[in-house]
């Protein structure tokens, strides 16, 4: 097997296996109006021999979780044709990819998962839920007699990016992993679509950009949908004006959806919340590459001062599979691989993947080990892994 970045006399292969794995039911394409070397990332694919047996992408993000900025690999368009499927090849190339995140110093990736328990079985874990809302877009009509309604909409284009950033930024605040987006993310992946183009509209107040939405329009069966992909507001008057927009679409959509953070909010300020479904959906997985890289990176309370150890179960890199000793003082800790006593009764027992919702905060140390597969053997222990990993909100927006 040779894991490699796509050779250029490839690009129509790799082009045909994510057409076939993500849009088959529109038959096949003799050509495409997307090319693998104007898109962010860089591709990959697994080899025997001269056939190309599964590929990838690898898009290298910047994050920042508990007060760290870091870079994290995401993992995408994962495919494989049916010739080559139940053959263990996309596990081969999700340890080479592990493998090549690790070389890199990288220590968290994630990834959208296709089919959730497979993923979860190579050691990824969902790292937060997202919510769907959808109504007529009278419901939002609520928002035009707000007494915050004023100042101005107006069209936005790809070359006026940079003053989105600071908007979404104000609406991140509070969420872990949340993405610095770079020039070309903004051009290819939020003003324009390997589909359909969206219409992206922001809100003025006094001159300054405070709000903006992204939003394309889909004729259903049922009527026209207008789908918000992303609405962010610097604050609660932004917000309100944003629905405003929305809600002045009733003339040409039936209904309108809006995908955003794990807020139920909008149930409590319209009208009826009887008018608005909101559904709960989950989201992109994550998973620690490297766990003692991993644990040693964050900072943790200055006065704690504990030692532990933790056996980490592993089925797809044998680096993370073992246990180890971690000890925390001073702020910082260290990881290093242990044997002896500690591998047949460790202080901690935990999949990488639980471990990954752990150290992410979207599970509380006490959901792990009620919702996971988490096991602490003692109070102290415990208390000590709870003050290392808070819980915390965390909303990763970017789909790739």
């Amino acid at each position: 097997m040779n894991y490699q970045a796509l050779p250029d006399d490839r690009k129509q292969q790799f082009q045909d296996y994510v057409q076939y794995a993500f849009g088959l039911e529109e038959g096949l394409q003799e050509e495409y109006d997307w090319d693998p070397d104007e898109q962010p990332g860089d591709a990959r694919a697994l080899f025997e021999g001269d056939r190309m047996l599964c590929i990838c992408s690898h898009y290298w993000f910047r994050t920042e979780l508990r007060g760290e900025q870091f870079e994290m690999p995401g993992l995408s368009a994962v495919a494989t044709p049916p010739e080559h499927r139940r053959q263990g090849n996309v596990a081969r190339l999700l340890a080479e990819s592990l493998t090549e995140y690790r070389e890199r110093g990288d220590f968290l990736t994630a990834l959208w998962a296709f089919e959730h328990p497979f993923y979860e079985r190579q050691g990824w874990g969902l790292a937060n839920k997202w919510v769907r809302y959808e109504c007529d877009p009278e419901a939002l009509s609520f928002a035009r007699d707000s007494p915050a309604t004023g100042g101005e909409f107006r069209p936005v284009d790809a070359d006026e990016f940079d003053r989105l950033d600071p908007v979404l930024a104000a609406d991140h605040e509070g969420y872990e992993l949340a993405v610095e987006r770079t020039e070309d993310w903004w051009r290819e992946r939020v003003f324009s679509s390997l589909r359909t183009d969206p219409y992206v509209y922001g809100w003025e107040r006094d001159g300054e950009l405070r709000g903006y939405v992204v939003y394309r329009v889909e004729d259903e069966d049922e009527g026209k949908r207008l789908h918000v992909s992303e609405l962010a507001a610097a604050d609660r008057e932004a917000r309100l004006n944003l629905l405003r927009l929305l809600a002045n679409h009733d003339s040409q959509v039936e209904r309108v959806s809006i995908y955003g953070p794990p807020d139920t909010s909008l149930l409590d300020v319209v009208d009826d919340p009887a008018d608005v479904d909101c559904e709960v959906k989950a989201g992109p997985m994550v998973r620690i590459v490297d766990v003692p890289a991993a644990i040693e990176a964050l900072d943790y309370p200055a006065d704690l001062d504990a030692e532990f150890s933790i056996s980490v179960s592993d089925l797809l890199v044998d680096w993370n599979d073992g246990s180890f000793r971690v000890a925390v003082a001073d702020g910082r800790a260290t990881c290093e691989p242990t044997s002896g006593d500690a591998i047949s009764n460790p202080d901690v027992t935990t999949s990488v993947g639980a471990l990954s919702q752990v150290f992410v905060g979207y599970h509380s140390v006490a959901d792990a080990e009620t919702l996971a597969d988490l096991e602490v053997r003692t109070p102290d222990v415990r208390d000590t892994l709870a003050a290392m990993f808070p819980e915390r909100d965390v909303f990763l927006r970017e789909v790739f």
